[in-house]
């Protein structure tokens, strides 16, 4: 799940970037200011700073996990020195 949420937070900002992009080049340049740049825009940002949240979200629960199975290891290991 983490990997869809990180692939979903690339393509969310790369949409923010892009159309971020093609906002101020019509605002500031000779371009045509078309209005969807700034709600695809919008929606890149919100889509990536969603995913990322959830990506932190899930992380510290990732590495709980790992901590517990790597301390059930080490007892495993330390019980069969003897």
């Amino acid at each position: 799940m983490k990997k869809t949420w990180a692939i979903i937070c690339v393509v969310g900002f790369t949409a923010f970037w892009t159309f971020g992009f093609l906002a101020l080049a019509g605002f500031f340049g000779d371009r045509t200011n078309a209005p969807i740049n700034y709600v695809l825009c919008l929606v890149g940002l919100g889509l990536g700073t969603y995913a990322r949240f959830k990506i932190m979200a899930l992380t510290p629960k990732m590495h709980r996990r790992r901590a517990a199975a790597r301390a059930r290891l080490e007892e495993e290991y330390n019980e069969s020195l003897g």
